[in-house]
């Protein structure tokens, strides 16, 4: 069975990762890679990313009155509901670029615990969701555009 490649786009609002991922799709297709893409949130092609739009829009709360823990779920639910397609496509050799994944949830969300000790545990916590019980696949490249 071939194994494909999961390459992660991320960075702030307007760093660039929208036009730095379609660069990338358009160099690797021109090297005859068979790419496909997946922009996380979901907003409009799953349930739970339409709740992660509500969310933003504060439709369950201000940010500060909703607990980073349970932000979090919102998110790792979306990819969760993505795993099977993300699994499929590289079980099948393809190469998967991903605009935002599982370290947007940990930046975001760790951003908002006060203590480092508690940020910790919150990653430790964070990583075996998405990776352990969710069983989302690694990145193999992870970008981080500034």
């Amino acid at each position: 069975m071939k194994k494909g490649k999961l390459i992660v786009i991320e960075g702030a609002d307007g760093s660039g990762k929208a036009t730095q991922t379609g660069l990338l799709i358009k160099r690797l297709k021109k090297e005859i890679f068979d790419v496909r893409t997946m922009d996380f949130p979901r907003y409009y092609d799953s349930v739970y990313g339409d709740m992660v739009g509500r969310f933003l829009k504060g439709e369950y709360g201000t940010l500060k009155e909703i607990n980073p823990y349970l932000a979090a779920i919102l998110y790792a639910l979306d990819r969760k509901a993505a795993q099977p397609q993300l699994i499929d496509w590289l079980h099948l050799g393809k190469i998967v670029v991903a605009n935002r994944y599982v370290s947007s949830n940990q930046a975001h969300q760790a951003s908002r615990i006060e203590t480092l000790e508690d940020r910790k545990k919150f990653l430790r916590w964070l990583d075996t969701l998405e990776y352990g019980i969710h069983s989302l696949p690694r990145p193999d490249i992870l970008f981080f555009l500034d």
